[in-house]
């Protein structure tokens, strides 16, 4: 075998293993507007292409609380990076659903990222701390 073939083998041995590898998520979300705080801790796995709902909660502490349904799509791998794209959404009054944030954002593995800013209307506060590992 030439030398550009041993090179392709060895190339294609060692990004294998970053293809195929299984991907955990730990998310911390926390809400915070007119008078109460929510907070969703979990950890899930991501598959590349692949969207999963990371959490939906319906509070029962009062009328006024609507439900929450965050997700998360794994859309870029590489050595230096993980790129996600999440979306945080809100259940209105008539059914319908108010996106809340929608960042996408890269970070490394095992490195946390926060994310924080205020929804559309600027009356609730959201934070979204991410961290990524490889299983």
């Amino acid at each position: 075998m030439n030398d550009w073939g041993k090179g392709l083998v060895l190339f294609s041995a060692l990004l294998s293993p970053l293809a195929m590898a299984d991907w955990l998520l730990d998310v911390n979300f926390e809400l915070t507007g007119a008078g109460m705080t929510r907070s969703v801790n979990t950890s899930l796995s991501l598959l590349p292409g692949e969207e999963t709902v990371f959490f939906g909660t319906l509070d029962e502490i009062g009328q006024n609380q609507r439900e929450l349904v965050g997700s998360a799509e794994l859309i870029e791998v590489s050595a230096e990076q993980v790129k996600i794209a999440f979306k945080v959404q809100e259940r209105l009054d008539d059914g319908g659903w108010r996106t809340l944030i929608a960042p996408t954002l890269s970070t490394g593995l095992d490195t946390p990222i926060l994310y924080e800013g205020q929804d559309s209307e600027g009356e609730k506060q959201l934070k979204l701390q991410v961290a990524v590992t490889s299983v």
